[in-house]
């Protein structure tokens, strides 16, 4: 890339304010737009970067500001300032038994990244950054990646080229397993509960704040107008289901009860089933490595699950539900993350490395998920996008 000189660097600002100008009152509304904006304006901080300093700034330094807001967090000096009054490295020390010089070392840090403010000589206050940290499950995703994927991507280097620079398809042997002495991530969380509490904390935040899979795709014309046969026939089967929010989700809409609902997951994992029975939602043991057992249904329905798993374990649990699928009429639905064929986002780029040293699992792009469909029997029928720009349900079918 050549470099950057003043006129051309002008005429980017140019061309950003004009995509600014197109955004709403509120920038939030259009979340197209603004990831738009927001790739572009990190396009003109890396084009008014020299090489080298993005090497340090990016590079070698990128760990040290997860390190010190993870100190904070756990020294309890985030509570320290969230009721917005300024508080002093000393205000900060004495409420929470650090030494003063500490709390200003790793203030630097967390004030040169815009995690926290300061307002004068060590006199710091919280940003809107601090107080997302003081909510627990926002927190404790901040816990998840530093302490639980944290070592695994620091061994993942190594791991790769101990085994010639494969992508990993073994969860047993995986990065995860490699770098935490033979423990995958659920035999972790198993054995030791406080890192469990952590994860399931994160991941229903997350959810929180994801878009319903019925308000991308249109189920009532795609699904619950379309089922055929008695009243006995099966609408969706919610596969992996847990604790089945989804399905209960599902049916607070009277248009969806049109057939009936069937939860699966590991018995250990489903969720009551007499409060679930009552909402008209039938709960299954079943274990998606073995054969789906409800033959013909209008749909098949796995939420977040593929990107957990390698191709390879992905093939398996895609045939086995392909092998209980009617063909012309069944409807596989995958709620997952689809990224661009090129130039994907730091967010989905991210996470698909944090995938693969988390569970061997992967982010999928929209072609990767029309080839590993493929090798399974099922052809994709749509790829119904939400207006985040990576989030979608894939609507697939029996290829033949």
């Amino acid at each position: 890339m050549p470099p950057t000189d003043r006129l051309s660097l002008v005429n980017s600002i140019k061309s950003l304010l004009v995509e600014v100008e197109k955004l709403p009152n509120d920038i939030f509304e259009d979340q197209l737009r603004r990831q738009s904006v927001h790739q572009r304006l990190a396009r003109l901080r890396n084009d008014t970067s020299t090489p080298v300093e993005r090497v340090f700034g990016e590079l070698c330094f990128q760990p040290h500001q997860s390190a010190a807001a993870r100190i904070a967090l756990e020294g309890k000096w985030f509570d320290v300032l969230a009721n917005g009054e300024p508080k002093t490295a000393q205000d900060i020390a004495s409420a929470t038994g650090a030494e003063p010089e500490l709390v200003a070392r790793v203030m630097m840090v967390l004030t040169a990244t815009d995690v926290v403010e300061e307002r004068a000589h060590q006199t710091y206050c919280a940003t809107p950054l601090t107080h997302v940290l003081l909510d627990p499950g926002w927190a404790n995703g901040l816990r998840h990646f530093f302490d639980h994927c944290g070592p695994s991507l620091i061994n993942l280097p190594g791991y790769l080229k101990r085994n010639g620079y494969k992508v990993p398809q073994d969860v047993a042997v995986g990065p995860f397993a490699d770098a935490w002495g033979g423990r995958n991530t659920w035999a972790l969380y198993g054995a030791e509960p406080a890192r469990g509490a952590i994860f399931h904390s994160f991941m229903t935040k997350w959810k929180e704040g994801t878009r319903k899979w019925t308000e991308t795709y249109p189920a009532k014309t795609r699904l619950c107008e379309a089922i055929e046969g008695s009243a006995n026939a099966v609408l969706l089967v919610d596969i992996g289901g847990g604790s089945g929010h989804v399905l209960k989700d599902f049916v607070k809409d009277p248009t969806h009860r049109t057939g009936r609902l069937i939860l699966q997951d590991r018995p250990n994992a489903l969720g009551d089933a007499e409060e679930l029975e009552e909402q008209g939602i039938e709960v299954m043991a079943h274990d998606f490595f073995a054969t789906q057992p409800i033959k013909g249904a209008k749909a098949y329905y796995f939420r977040g699950i593929l990107h957990d798993w390698p191709d390879r374990a992905c093939r398996e649990i895609l045939s086995n539900t392909a092998a209980s699928m009617r063909k012309g009429y069944s409807k596989l639905l995958l709620d997952e993350m689809v990224l661009p064929d090129t130039n994907v986002p730091r967010k989905g780029a991210f996470l698909d490395l944090s995938m693969m040293a988390l569970e061997t699992g992967a982010e999928r792009t929209s072609r990767q998920w029309h080839d590993l469909l493929a090798s399974a029997g099922l052809r994709v029928e749509k790829i119904w996008t939400t207006d985040y720009g990576l989030e979608g349900v894939i609507e697939a079918e029996l290829a033949s």
